[in-house]
């Protein structure tokens, strides 16, 4: 669910693969995600990123993206928390680290081309993605689709010790997903679980730092979405929903419905859900990206 508390937030967070249920780590501001040089102290000589995205950028962003998590520093960062894998207690915060290695590579990629290092160069690029993807030919589409599809299925069962196989087994049609989020959503929006998210955050003590406030509610009710929407009760609702209990059928779980993300009813779901969830929470919800 962290992806889709993600990209919920922030549409309310999402459209792209990259987008929709992601960006943990950059949720609260505008914080470069890889190591960068001073700006230049005159605007003009600012790095500009492009207009547009033509079919050799597209690929090729995606192909450097590729490399560098399959072969160089975003691997490692992924086998590191693969070996902690198992202790559902600290699934969320392992997930974040796999969203920061996974993300940071991607904006390590997209620095190269211009776009900033942070959250507004990351949602200029998904801009830029959909523009181009309503444009291009069928098939050019969803050779970018399975692309990006295989390295989010890479980057996961890396992190979690998930074969491809265990994933690809795990496949859901569209009406299956649209009736897993359905129940999803209505777990999420039960009053126990609002009248939960709204108790923790009220008795959650000010710290004085408006962000920090803000960081530490989002972590709250990602919590309660992981442990209490996805993994409480008996059966817990992962295994309602056809996956086996515990961690690994959490994560099989979201990465089968990331196939499903851009489905209208899908979507409409997950949107809804969390809108409560965060008003619930008192999160402001923003008015744009």
């Amino acid at each position: 669910m962290l992806r889709q508390f993600t990209s919920a937030s922030k549409r309310i967070h999402s459209s792209s693969k990259f987008r929709f249920f992601r960006n943990d780590n950059l949720r609260h501001g505008s914080r470069p995600l890889s190591s960068s040089t001073p700006p230049p102290s005159n605007p003009e000589d600012m790095p500009r990123p492009p207009m547009f995205l033509t079919k050799e950028m597209a690929f090729g962003i995606q192909s450097a993206t590729e490399l560098f998590v399959r072969h160089g520093l975003g691997k490692q960062k992924l086998k590191d928390i693969s070996k902690e894998t198992g202790d559902v207690k600290t699934l969320v915060s392992r997930w974040q680290r796999m969203m920061e290695a996974y993300l940071g590579t991607q904006v390590h990629v997209l620095a190269g081309l211009g776009y900033k290092p942070n959250e507004h160069g990351l949602q200029l690029y998904n801009q830029h993605v959909a523009m181009y993807m309503q444009n291009a030919e069928p098939d050019i589409q969803e050779e970018l689709r399975i692309g990006t599809r295989d390295l989010w299925r890479f980057v996961l069962a890396t992190s979690f010790n998930l074969s491809t196989e265990e994933i690809a087994a795990s496949e859901m049609t569209i009406p299956e997903a649209r009736d897993a989020m359905h129940k999803v959503s209505q777990k999420m929006q039960s009053p126990e679980i609002l009248e939960a998210i709204a108790g923790k955050a009220a008795k959650a003590p000010p710290t004085g730092n408006e962000g920090m406030d803000m960081a530490m509610k989002h972590q709250m009710v990602q919590d309660k979405l992981v442990h209490d929407v996805y993994l409480g009760g008996e059966p817990s609702l992962v295994e309602e929903c056809g996956f086996q209990k515990g961690e690994k059928g959490y994560v099989l779980m979201q990465c089968v419905m990331a196939e499903h993300q851009n489905d209208p009813l899908v979507s409409q779901y997950v949107g809804s859900a969390m809108m409560r969830i965060l008003k619930s929470a008192g999160i402001d919800l923003p008015e744009g990206p």
